[in-house]
């Protein structure tokens, strides 16, 4: 294995660049999105905390307040005030606290007896409310220009407010949000906190909250420099995983390499020696009266590699030079499969593929008849079906007609593989007809929908009557195309809606069980 791997090393460089590329655009797009849509989550999930913490605290004031009003009268003596006090004193928000009757006029504080008039405006919604409390911003002349207010009002007219510094509002959400996240939080029309006028950077998304009972809401910023920060303290985990990442692509392109490489030395192996088996599929006869027939097909399970699919077979084989060898070693074992059952199979074709090129060669046909010679068994029931890889020249048709005329010499029967498909001449049919042409699969299963591929197979149809050429309809596999093949009429049909290939015992069964009366 090391040895192999060590004729590799002269593209060592390039390899090792182009996957250092690819990892590190990987590993970049990983990171960088992944982090962004992480924090897109953190700050959702941070929104939401705050939300929730700010919905409490509000929730902690109307508590507060109610509980001053439960324990307050109409009146505003020494204890009520001392009362107040009191209640100021242990607030973990508000400064000041009064009472207010139900004309709205402030007749108590902490601070002593009062005489104001609570605007209109405020009035109007702490009666609209539901629960008879609201909330506002606005001047105060003990506290500051921009002062929250918080009102709450007895079923029976008392009521209660607090005034506090809007930062013990929005503590809250410091705790939460600060310092990563800048943030923006509105009462009505006015801002209650921000610290959005800090940002040093741009903004790469934001979330908005709304608590529709305070009229408050909150808008969560999340800033690029937050972003880079996270990303720049990623950066040796980046370089670990690149690096991981890395060695697992170069491994894994030689172990690649390799298992090609391997391959290919199995399938040489596997030809040379004709380990690979041979399976058979029925090629089953309209026509009364006529014998089935069967295509040999190459199948071959390594057990290095486990089951190989025969086009890797045949294209490994052909750029191995050993196609021909391949061929070969198929034709014997269709000899042999006659010579262990001479009486199931005295009156049954079998058909091996070939590729054209190798029947251009001049030894192909003195080696086919040395093998008839040896098995002598496949005289006038072997034939060879030509795959359409290439189209013909003017130098290769004359002497394609000559290998045919040479090989039907020998009783060997000629058909064409998957027509349509690939580049058979009509001018070669005419010059030399096939024994058979057999309508490659894509035509049979579009038969039934596609008018048009209809109307070529009667065409085909027609043209392979006129050359006394019979038909064979590959891949049907249902009940609808075997009627459409029919009403065409083909003369036989190989497909799935007979039998799939078999080993050589299980196909003898299948014709025993099978067998034209």
């Amino acid at each position: 294995m090391f040895k192999n791997i060590s004729a590799l090393m002269p593209s060592k460089k390039k390899v090792l660049s182009f996957y250092g590329l690819l990892s590190l655009f990987l590993i970049l797009t990983l990171f960088t999105l992944g982090l962004y849509l992480s924090l897109l989550n953190d700050l959702e999930n941070k929104t939401t905390a705050a939300k929730r913490a700010l919905s409490e605290r509000m929730d902690g004031i109307f508590t507060e307040l109610k509980q001053v009003t439960d324990d307050a009268d109409l009146s505003c003596d020494r204890d009520n005030i001392k009362l107040l006090r009191r209640a100021t004193f242990y607030s973990p928000t508000f400064k000041e606290i009064g009472l207010f009757n139900s004309n709205f006029k402030v007749y108590c504080s902490n601070l002593g007896p009062a005489n104001i008039k609570i605007y209109d405006s405020i009035i109007s919604r702490i009666k609209g409310s539901a629960d008879r409390k609201t909330v506002s911003l606005m001047r105060s002349n003990t506290l500051s220009e921009s002062t929250f207010f918080a009102f709450y009002q007895r079923s029976d007219g008392l009521g209660a407010n607090g005034l506090a510094p809007p930062d013990r509002i929005a503590i809250s959400v410091d705790i939460i949000l600060l310092p990563d996240y800048f943030y923006e939080l509105t009462l009505g029309k006015q801002i209650l906190s921000s610290n959005r006028e800090g940002i040093d950077s741009s903004v790469m998304a934001e979330q908005e909250a709304s608590l529709a009972d305070w009229s408050m809401s909150l808008v969560v910023l999340l800033p690029s420099s937050l972003y880079w920060r996270h990303f720049w303290s990623l950066l040796p985990v980046m370089l670990i995983c690149w690096a991981l990442l890395l060695a697992a692509f170069f491994i894994g392109h030689f172990v690649l390499v390799y298992y090609r490489r391997s391959l290919r030395h199995c399938i040489k192996r596997a030809i040379k020696s004709e380990t690979m088996e041979v399976h058979f599929q029925p090629i089953v006869s309209l026509n009364a009266g006529c014998f089935h027939e069967m295509e040999a097909l190459i199948r071959w399970r390594s057990f290095r590699h486990g089951q190989v699919s025969p086009l890797v077979i045949v294209d490994m084989a052909d750029r191995l030079g050993l196609i021909d060898d391949l061929t070969w070693m198929v034709i014997r074992k269709v000899g042999d499969f006659y010579r262990e059952y001479p009486e199931q199979l005295r009156n049954i074709k079998t058909a091996v593929n070939v590729d054209r090129h190798s029947l251009l060669k001049d030894g192909f046909a003195d080696t086919l008849a040395t093998i008839l010679e040896e098995y002598p068994e496949l005289k006038g029931r072997l034939g060879l079906e030509v795959t359409e890889t290439s189209a013909l020249n003017a130098v290769e048709l004359p002497l394609m007609v000559s290998r045919f005329e040479h090989i039907k010499a020998l009783g060997v029967g000629l058909s064409v593989d998957d027509f349509g498909t690939g580049y058979a001449g009509l001018d070669f049919l005419r010059r030399f007809p096939y024994d058979t042409l057999k309508l490659d699969q894509v035509f049979i299963a579009s038969l039934k929908d596609d008018q048009f591929t209809r109307q070529i197979l009667t065409s085909v149809t027609k043209l392979a009557k006129e050359l006394n050429m019979e038909l064979v309809a590959e891949g049907v596999e249902r009940e609808d195309q075997l009627n459409a093949v029919r009403e065409l009429g083909v003369d036989r049909v190989q497909g799935y809606y007979f039998c799939r290939p078999l080993p050589k015992e299980q196909v003898i069964a299948w014709f025993e069980e099978n067998t034209i009366k």
